[in-house]
């Protein structure tokens, strides 16, 4: 197993599980980039990367299980010269 990926003792003897996640293009689907961290639980790990969410979809992975996926946040149409009432 890749060492970055295995669990790391911290503090008082306790395991850390390491965690990647992967930032997704909106438009393609592949992956952008990934962040590895440690946290103390699954749940922990969640909540660290909800912190991260910028609008693009993600997923956060520990070893080969899925754990959470954030969906792409809708684009807000951009207003336009042309798409503006004529007048106003």
């Amino acid at each position: 197993m890749d060492k970055c990926y295995d669990a790391t003792r911290h503090g008082g003897g306790k395991v850390m599980g390491g965690y990647r996640l992967y930032f997704m293009d909106r438009f393609s689907g592949h992956i952008d980039h990934r962040r590895d961290f440690v946290a103390d639980s699954d749940a922990h790990a969640v909540e660290i990367a909800t912190g991260w969410f910028a609008g693009n979809p993600m997923e956060l992975w520990s070893g080969g299980t899925k754990l959470e996926r954030w969906e792409a946040e809708a684009l807000t149409p951009l207003i336009t010269a042309t798409s503006a009432p004529h007048g106003e």
